[in-house]
């Protein structure tokens, strides 16, 4: 059976060390049989929390894709050793009922961070579990810790593309 896997991407760099993660996981997903969507967040408008009437937009199309995904994949640079504003903004605009719509769904996280790889990952990693896999009952079946890469495109230079398509193939 086919999965349908949604990549949910929080770079503001086109190009940039988490969108190449992205793009590598989709890879690893295409070649092994499965489809994939990447949300870019930067491209969307998803206007941070400030009530339970929020006005509409783009999150409640992000809300569709999420529900209709097998699996859903948090791809997100570090600042200051967190996600980016892109995937917080999502992550407050998660409605109260998520987890009664979104528990159970496969997941994995691509990090790309200048930090090394033990700060990322109790950093970032840790938050990511407490979030996505205890608060809304995510299967976490991996992730990719990009270290050690500042710069656009650095992570070009590593081993962790070849990880990330890895990854991809056995999501």
């Amino acid at each position: 059976m086919t999965k349908h896997i949604l990549v949910i991407q929080g770079s503001p760099t086109k190009g940039g060390n988490a969108d190449m993660l992205a793009d590598a996981f989709i890879e690893g997903v295409e070649a092994a049989g499965n489809t994939a969507t990447k949300l870019t967040l930067a491209d969307m408008n998803i206007a941070p929390f400030t009530a339970y009437d929020q006005p509409a937009d783009d999150m409640t199309q992000v809300m569709e894709q999420m529900k209709a995904a097998d699996g859903i994949v948090i791809a997100t640079p570090t600042y200051w050793m967190q996600f980016s504003a892109q995937i917080k903004a999502m992550m407050d605009r998660l409605p109260f009922d998520a987890h009664d719509d979104l528990a159970g769904k496969e997941s994995a996280l691509l990090v790309a961070g200048a930090s090394p790889e033990e700060v990322l990952t109790k950093n970032v990693f840790g938050y990511y579990q407490m979030c996505f896999g205890e608060s809304l009952g995510w299967k976490i079946k991996g992730s990719v810790i990009a270290a050690g890469v500042f710069a656009p495109g650095q992570v070009a230079a590593t081993p962790y593309l070849d990880k990330a398509r890895e990854l991809g193939r056995e999501f």
